[in-house]
């Protein structure tokens, strides 16, 4: 049996809470489920219950109903008092086989009532049944949430580019607005709304190899560097950053084309936005064994050690500011990891000597 503070995360089994005060019927109903793969925790009365299902927070509870000081109906009124462990399911396991008490418990939020002698298969059968069903709600509210979540961050997103549109839309309306001023303007209108298509195209782009798989093609890698900082030139040149591709010969990856370029032009993106004017971000590939490595390396603040350990996270905004005050997006670099993996590769952080950042998408060179 599992020690009252190791959690289910520690070991990766179910966890079954069993709350009985008969040694013997806790041997018998702990020995039967960690045979069947899951892991235990036992409780002998009703206030060692609740402490220990605060500290493991089980998948499912076997709840006797006959217990001296609180009750197995104590017990449960207890769970469904309290929003964090309202939705643990508790199965009644009790020789109390009165219709009376069968109604009141599954009334009161027990979802089965077991009456001992019990039947080892219809046992583990309900446990199994109510841990699918708990697990499935589970994911169904992680889903639930990451959905809601990934609305707010391109609503966030999208609000920043319109704003800085509007602002300077609103400026461009006073006529004596000197021309080197009103054509930064117009600049910063230009990198905004590309900034803003290039953000939904990935999604869309993203949500389309979900959907459809991803077809893997030979490409290029120096058409690709050669494609991304096409599409971000605009942005280069207005913050005076040189974008330099550094290629000894060319040669071919295996990947998806609109895949690859949305890494790439995600990674030079954000170079660009974290890079000072005046400095260059280089672009290169080489290959390593059967593998291909295509980099975006730049000269700006790089990563720190805390920032690292959470670089690929979705929704997560790291603490370093774009140069410009551009935004950033907390789902970028998440979603152009999670491409990578799609086309059998990777994508990776590096510190650079000297200062700045490394990072390398690495894809299968073709078969020969």
């Amino acid at each position: 049996m599992t020690p009252e503070s190791e959690k289910i995360s520690d070991i990766g089994l179910p966890l079954v809470l069993v709350v009985d005060d008969q040694e013997a019927n806790m041997r018998l109903v702990g020995q039967l489920l960690a045979r069947a793969g899951y892991d235990i925790v036992p409780a002998f009365n009703g206030e060692q219950a609740l402490e220990r299902i605060a500290a493991v927070h089980p998948d499912l509870i076997l709840l006797d109903m006959r217990m001296p000081g609180m009750t197995g109906f104590d017990v449960l009124r207890e769970l469904k008092d309290n929003p964090e462990t309202r939705q643990i399911p508790v199965i009644f396991l009790t020789a109390d086989n009165d219709r009376e008490n069968v109604a009141r418990a599954l009334a009161a939020g027990a979802v089965d009532y077991i009456t001992k002698p019990f039947v080892a298969e219809e046992l583990l059968g309900r446990v199994k049944t109510h841990i699918d069903l708990k697990q499935s709600r589970d994911a169904l509210q992680r889903f639930v949430g990451e959905k809601q979540q990934m609305v707010e961050t391109i609503a966030h997103d999208l609000r920043n580019y319109f704003a800085n549109i509007q602002f300077a839309g609103d400026m461009l309306r006073d006529p004596d607005l000197e021309l080197a001023v009103r054509l930064r303007l117009v600049e910063s209108i230009r990198t905004s709304s590309d900034s803003g298509v290039l953000f939904l195209q990935a999604l869309l782009d993203h949500q389309n190899a979900q959907e459809k798989g991803v077809s893997v093609e030979r490409l290029s890698a120096r058409k690709l560097l050669s494609d991304a900082a096409a599409v971000l030139t605009r942005m280069a040149q207005a913050k005076n950053i040189e974008v330099r591709i550094v290629l000894v010969e060319d040669f071919e990856i295996c990947g998806h084309h609109g895949g690859v370029l949305h890494v790439l032009q995600n990674l030079l993106s954000n170079a660009l936005k974290f890079s000072p004017a005046g400095t260059e971000v280089i672009l290169s590939a080489a290959k390593f064994g059967s593998r291909g490595r295509l980099s975006v390396i730049d000269q700006g603040p790089g990563v720190s050690k805390q920032d690292q350990e959470r670089l690929f996270q979705r929704y997560v905004r790291l603490s370093a500011t774009p140069t410009d005050g551009e935004s950033s997006t907390g789902l970028g670099l998440a979603l152009a990891k999670q491409r990578a993996r799609t086309m059998d590769g990777d994508l990776w952080h590096d510190n650079r000597e000297g200062g700045g950042s490394v990072f390398t998408l690495d894809l299968p060179l073709p078969r020969s």
